[in-house]
């Protein structure tokens, strides 16, 4: 076997074909490899998102590289397909490195006829981590940047740190990575319990989105098993008791309320500093808050929040005391109907047996007296009737009297000390995935890379720092050197 079939990436061969039916239906049950469909475009527009570019467009980045890949629609379709056929063939086996000439070789004729033009689209790919990155077996010999090698210092292991060594290392450069601690991952960090088989992930443990995000890519590498993360996020207070879904809706749509607010101030209004000072994320929330309470010396913020919380309680009290009176009365009339339209049928049935029970064999004392009967019973089941129509209307009326009522229900959120306590919550948890305090924050700038965010389930993986791990100790040139509170990772 020849050193090129040696190195040639394996492919699955689809020589079946299936209608569009058949296909649908694959689609829907998940059961489809986009990826592996290399005569349809779904495959290539996959393999586009996956890698976080625009399918049937050049990004500003590669126009700058690619002129004349505008220079004409053709040019523009045939780079295109170049790029995303790139892209495909690297995700359908990312545990390979990808080369230049493997994907020529792999390029249908006659888009493999202009091989630099092809070589500098993969160039592209490769410089800019769409492809060749991660854990993979390298097949062409590290790349020469210059006519002497570079060496690099990197400061800290975290996953920046641990991408940018790898990636260097792949350029050609000597590196040496540099951390204080004992372990790497930086902010990722799995506990491990003394004498226990407890572990706890304490930090960036959680994949936020799988479409186009590299991280589940790099999971595939290193055998990481993902477990797909529930959107449910029960919460519990002080108390260990589970706080009430609709208590934490409010509260969650309050917060939100909240950062719509601070949102506008900096990007509608352009409010970003005051007297010469940035404003942080904590700045704004606060003024805002303080717009609804005051800010007072603790003693008095205390009292006032207490009255505050006296007056919303008495509100909802007299609220419910109304509503149960209504719901009393409701009771009662229902009774009368109930009564009232026994009444009619028992009279309604009383008058028809009358009607009948007539015989003109009695004496005219008798009829008179059959006859008057009758007339009472029709007098009373008519009154009957009247009172049961005019139940049902007072009825009707308390139905929509109690409608209304409804939508007058005083609001619960009202900022006690409960609900700070769980507004608390939900600030700690932004500071949680923005990986910072509050006031560290900038208000103009904290959410930029929010456009950027990936879409798709959360995920979390086993020993998440385990797979930081695996990204380094995987591969032979590394060697690891613990000197003191320094890991010193250096390659050869």
């Amino acid at each position: 076997m020849t050193h090129t079939e040696e190195s040639s990436r394996s492919r699955r061969d689809h020589s079946s074909e299936l209608d569009s039916e058949s296909i649908r239906q694959l689609l829907e049950d998940g059961e489809l490899d986009t990826l592996r469909w290399e005569d349809d475009d779904i495959s290539l527009r996959s393999a586009a998102s996956n890698s976080r570019l625009p399918y049937d467009k050049l990004t500003a980045q590669e126009l700058v590289h690619f002129p004349d890949a505008s220079d004409s629609k053709a040019s523009t379709n045939l780079y295109l397909f170049i790029r995303n056929k790139i892209l495909q063939l690297w995700l359908l086996e990312p545990n390979v490195e990808l080369t230049s000439e493997d994907a020529i070789d792999q390029l249908p004729t006659p888009f493999n006829s202009d091989r630099r033009f092809v070589r500098r689209i993969h160039g592209f790919l490769q410089r800019y981590g769409f492809i060749n990155y991660g854990n993979f077996h390298r097949l062409a010999s590290a790349l020469i940047l210059t006519s002497k090698r570079k060496r690099v210092i990197i400061i800290g292991a975290g996953a920046a740190g641990i991408a940018a060594m790898k990636q260097l290392h792949f350029f050609g450069f000597d590196v040496v990575l540099l951390e204080a601690r004992k372990r790497l991952g930086g902010r990722v960090h799995t506990y491990h319990q003394k004498d226990s088989s407890t572990v706890a992930d304490l930090g960036a443990m959680v994949v936020t989105g799988i479409n186009g995000n590299p991280i589940v890519t790099m999971m595939r590498q290193t055998q990481c098993t993902p477990v797909r993360i529930t959107p449910d996020c029960p919460i519990y207070d002080e108390y260990g008791k589970l706080v009430d879904q609709r208590k934490d809706e409010l509260v969650a749509e309050a917060f939100k309320k909240i950062g719509d607010t601070a949102s506008y101030i900096a990007h509608t209004l352009g409010v970003t500093e005051v007297n010469g000072k940035k404003l942080s994320i904590a700045d704004a929330y606060n003024d805002i808050l303080d717009l609804v309470f005051p800010k007072l010396q603790s003693i008095h913020r205390l009292c006032n929040s207490r009255m505050l919380e006296l007056r919303m309680q008495r509100r909802r009290l007299k609220y419910w005391q109304i509503y149960e009176e209504i719901l009393e009365k409701m009771k009662q009339v229902q009774n009368e109907i109930i009564l009232y339209k026994k009444s009619a049928e028992f009279l309604a049935e009383k008058l028809r047996s009358s009607d009948g029970s007539i015989h003109h064999t009695l004496d005219s004392d008798s009829r008179l007296e059959q006859d008057i009967l009758r007339r009472c019973y029709k007098r009373d089941l008519g009154e009957a009737i009247k009172r049961y129509d005019a139940a049902r209307e007072r009825f009707r009326n308390l139905e929509t009297t109690l409608r209304n009522l409804k939508k007058q229900e005083p609001s619960e959120v009202y900022m006690n000390q409960r609900d700070r306590r769980l507004l608390d919550f939900h600030f700690a948890n932004l500071e949680y995935v923005s990986g910072g305090t509050l006031d560290k924050l900038s208000l103009q700038h904290f959410d930029q890379d929010d456009e950027f965010q990936f879409t798709g389930s959360h995920m979390a993986s086993e020993l998440h720092s385990l797979f930081f791990q695996s990204l380094c100790n995987t591969f032979p040139f590394l060697n690891i050197f613990l000197i003191g509170l320094t890991a010193l990772m250096k390659t050869f």
